[in-house]
């Protein structure tokens, strides 16, 4: 071979390989650290106009701390933005937005063009929710008048000495607040008819308070109050009446000086009831009083004494209704009791009430203190006890016909007639599972109704994959409106747009199903038709989130998809492990198209995410999420952290925002990843009863499933959780030796001390332990208690061999900080490797400057024992 050859093929291999290592070099990217934190932006806030062509969004920037508005065309180039905005809204033509700034600076858009108005120094505007577009209202900060203006005339008008002022919903009629030195009392308050121009005087006074007018106003009240008698009064104004009457005043409570009205809540679409609040003044019990040199504690105490100290000097709250027409006042709502659910027309109400003075477990746990329910309409002609007690999934239907309620000792739904009082078995005919999938392992739960169809006719219920159409009346045959698709394919179907639950739904109307696959975890959307006996229709399906409605596993579940009001237009929330939760608009949920373009993760070394399934030695399958870096090398050994809390897998396609502690407790799973370790998060099956031993086989099956990987150094594997998943690390320290070190974060270590104390909350843990507690000890400690000690970590912590790192707050409201003291001493007393670090700051969780500190600490102790970096000063001198 010539040597100019040789030369050539020296220099050509010497070049290429130069260029490979430059570009290399090129291209690498920067590992994620605090200083990036402050670099993620967080989006919040979508609207769209109601014709849909037009989108807003907001842009919070963390290290500037100030939010960026941005419009722009959902299906365009046409695009604007604006700094320190804290409010915008679009107007109901959808041809103009209206901003306002920190700066107090008014901005009105015309969408789609360069073109804005600007104004100083406004407090606060307010434009109609419908209507023609035309109107806005603003008052300016130092001065006290209203300007309204007119976008299709263009002209402005000045009122002078406005203290309030509300439109109504379809922009018709402006109410408002006005000084009079001319009127008794000087202030007024004035009905301006916006499209006849013409105004009335609605009451002539003092101390107006505050004004409401219904959505699509026939009526209007407001509040005076009476300082010299320290009491408010509730008047009632109809459209073209000759003056406001007085609905309610102090004297509805007769001598009782203990109640005071309070503010309005609402008006029926009708006009006909007026919904208001009313407040109690909490007494003193010499009993509990927190002078008293004793508490006495007794079993008949519905509530722990620690609680009822709290709850001292409390207002308490109220609801009451008044019938317009016969002037009936009621009792809707007393402090013990919530609205579960009302019918369109506000005339009938769903209440459950919780024996008064009861801790919220008790009423969940204890027969005794068990919720009961009730028919209340809003005439107080109906004040109804329903026969069934304690924790129910329940619902009122929206013509006021039903209520449909799960019964926990049949398993079945049952639906009361309030008419005839008639109560039916409607699920009866169904071979099926009402329970859910999420926390299957902790006590069955139902997961409930979906919705209506029109007038009453059939209610829309949920069983563990599918969706049923049943009878109220039990008559018609049920249907299976997915066809039974879900459990065939082991896919979980939701209703898709929020609205549905607001309102009924037509037969023959497509539906819009949320779908997450329980074996992939794929996230999208199926269309299925009220009344056709067909399969769902696979709109989009992938490896993403949408939005996971009541997955419990994940914290960012994404959003319901936000309907432009006049058009079938959609904005959307689409993220998965290395896409950015950016906004997307479609109007099939076929194609997407970018709203946001948000990458922050491009500029780092991110992660990728796998998921992976393994069997445990029983035999049972299990799945997992495996998170490698981005700049993962297959030929390399990485150290491995396991990290665990309930199911895990199901965040195969979150993003996860770096942070420096994963929700106040964790390692930050980003950071970890891009700084060279690879993090896994294995699915764990509780056994109820013996929920520990469940742990360790999940994680010692997962363990060896790992360290067969090639690129896994299995002499380099930690574990670590917070809260319930640092419950588990305590006890997979005590029971096994195959992990190198292991973090655990507000935890608890004994079982039987747990159960019997109460937390800074003034809360008994006992109800943690028992049916339907995460707990999952199945019962009383009386009741097992050789379980009790064989799930506590504490009773083994002679077999400690992994070095631990225990983080808890002083004044964490769950878990005592005594548990992780108890643990702690046993280690100690032990000569183990045992660190405690106690933050007095926060509460379950860590947050600011407590955050970083132990994010600091964290990382140092996993980098000594699973990388072998130096041990940082407040470990001590140690050895690997």
């Amino acid at each position: 071979m010539p040597v100019t050859l040789i030369k050539t093929i020296v220099f050509t291999i010497f070049f290429g390989l130069f260029f490979i290592g430059c570009y290399s070099q090129e291209i690498a990217k920067p590992a994620i650290n605090d200083t990036a934190y402050d670099k993620w932006p967080y989006l919040k806030d979508p609207a769209i106009t109601p014709d849909g062509k037009y989108i807003t969004y907001t842009v919070y920037n963390a290290s500037k701390k100030s939010d960026t508005v941005v419009l722009k065309k959902s299906k365009g180039g046409w695009e604007v933005k604006f700094a320190d905005i804290y409010y915008s809204q679009f107007t109901s033509d959808s041809r103009r937005a209206v901003l306002i700034d920190t700066a107090n600076t008014l901005y009105t858009i015309l969408l789609g063009s360069a073109y804005f108005d600007k104004t100083l120094g406004v407090h606060y505007f307010k434009i109609p929710a419908n209507g023609n577009g035309e109107w806005l209202a603003f008052k300016h900060v130092k001065k006290e008048d209203m300007v309204l203006v007119n976008f299709i005339t263009k002209k402005e008008m000045i009122y002078s000495s406005v203290s309030d002022f509300c439109f109504s919903d379809d922009g018709r009629i402006l109410l408002y607040v006005i000084d009079d030195p001319n009127c008794p009392g000087e202030q007024k308050i004035v009905w301006r008819n916006l499209e006849k121009r013409k105004d009335v005087i609605v009451w002539c006074g003092r101390r107006v308070e505050s004004i409401f007018i219904n959505g699509f106003p026939s009526v209007a009240v407001f509040i005076t109050t009476d300082e010299a008698k320290n009491s408010k009064k509730i008047w009632y104004y109809k459209e073209s009446s000759d003056m406001p009457v007085l609905l309610v005043d102090q004297n509805i409570f007769g001598s009782n000086r203990e109640f005071a009205l309070d503010n309005i809540l609402k008006i029926s679409a009708d006009g006909k009831y007026v919904f208001f609040t009313v407040t109690k003044e909490e007494k003193i019990n010499d009993r509990k009083s927190e002078s008293s040199i004793v508490k006495i504690w007794s079993s008949q105490d519905p509530k722990l004494q620690l609680t009822e100290v709290s709850d001292l000097h409390k207002d308490r709250f109220g609801t009451m209704v008044i019938d317009v027409d016969s002037r009936r006042v009621t009792i809707l709502r007393e402090d013990n009791e919530l609205i579960l659910g009302s019918s369109v027309d506000d005339a009938m109400h769903l209440v459950e009430r919780i024996p008064e003075e009861v801790d919220l477990e008790e009423s969940i746990r204890n027969e005794n203190f068990f919720s009961n329910f009730y028919i209340r309409s809003a005439d107080g002609q109906l004040d109804m006890l329903l026969k069934f007690k304690g924790p129910h999934i329940a619902a009122i239907s929206p013509n006021g016909k039903y209520i449909v309620y799960f019964d926990n000792e049949k398993s079945e739904y049952v639906s009361y007639e309030i008419a005839s009082g008639k109560y039916r078995n409607i699920t009866e005919r169904i071979n099926t599972s009402w329970y859910g999938y999420y926390f299957k392992d902790i006590r069955d739960r139902p997961r409930g109704i979906a919705t209506w169809t029109k007038d009453d006719e059939s209610v829309l219920i949920y069983d563990r994959f599918d969706i049923w159409m049943v009878d109220p009346n039990g008559i018609k045959d049920p249907v299976n409106i997915t066809s039974g698709f879900g459990r065939q394919n082991n896919i979980i179907f939701y209703l898709g747009l929020a609205t549905y639950s607001n309102r009924i739904v037509l037969k023959g109307q497509p539906l819009l199903l949320n779908a997450v696959s329980i074996d992939t975890k794929e996230n999208g959307y199926y269309e299925k038709a009220l009344g056709k006996d067909v399969a769902p229709k696979k709109l989009t399906m992938g490896n993403y989130i949408y939005q996971l409605i009541d997955n419990p596993y994940v914290m960012r579940n994404g959003i319901y998809p936000l309907k432009a009001r006049d058009k079938d237009a959609f904005i959307v929330v689409r993220m998965n492990a290395t896409e950015y939760p950016n906004f997307f608009y479609t109007g099939d949920f076929i194609n997407f198209y970018p709203i946001s373009t948000f990458q922050p993760e491009k500029s780092f070394n991110w992660y990728t995410t796998e998921l992976h399934s393994w069997k445990t030695e029983e035999g049972e399958a299990l799945q997992g999420v495996l998170y490698k870096p981005d700049d993962f090398d297959p030929k390399k050994k990485y150290p491995v952290i396991f990290h665990y809390y309930e199911k895990k897998s199901f965040e195969l396609n979150d993003y996860l925002i770096p942070s420096y502690l994963n929700n106040g407790c964790n390692i930050d799973i980003p950071t970890y990843v891009s700084n060279g370790y690879l993090i896994f998060l294995p699915d764990i099956n509780y056994v109820v009863g013996d929920p520990m031993t469940s742990t360790l086989s999940a994680l010692t099956s997962a363990a060896r499933y790992v360290e067969r990987l090639p690129y896994v150094n299995k002499g380099r594997i930690g574990i670590g959780g917070c809260s319930f998943g640092g419950i588990q690390t305590n006890y997979l320290v005590t029971h096994t030796n195959i992990f190198s070190a292991a973090y655990s974060s507000s935890s608890m270590s004994d079982f039987v001390s747990a159960y019997g104390s109460i937390t800074r909350g003034g809360k008994s843990l006992q109800a943690y332990f028992e049916p339907g507690g995460q707990g999952r000890m199945a019962g009383t400690l009386w009741q097992a208690p050789d379980m009790y000690i064989k799930n506590s970590a504490v009773f083994n912590a002679d077999k400690a061999i992994t070095p631990l790192l225990l983080m808890h707050t002083t004044n964490d409201g769950l878990c005592p900080f005594s548990q992780a003291l108890e643990l702690f001493m046993a280690l100690r007393r032990l000569g183990k490797r045992v660190w405690l670090l106690e933050y007095t700051e926060g509460n379950h969780h860590i947050e600011g400057k407590s955050a970083v500190d132990f994010s600091i600490r964290l990382k140092q102790f996993f980098d000594y024992y699973l990388k072998g970096l130096p041990a940082p000063a407040w470990m001590g001198n140690l050895k690997l």
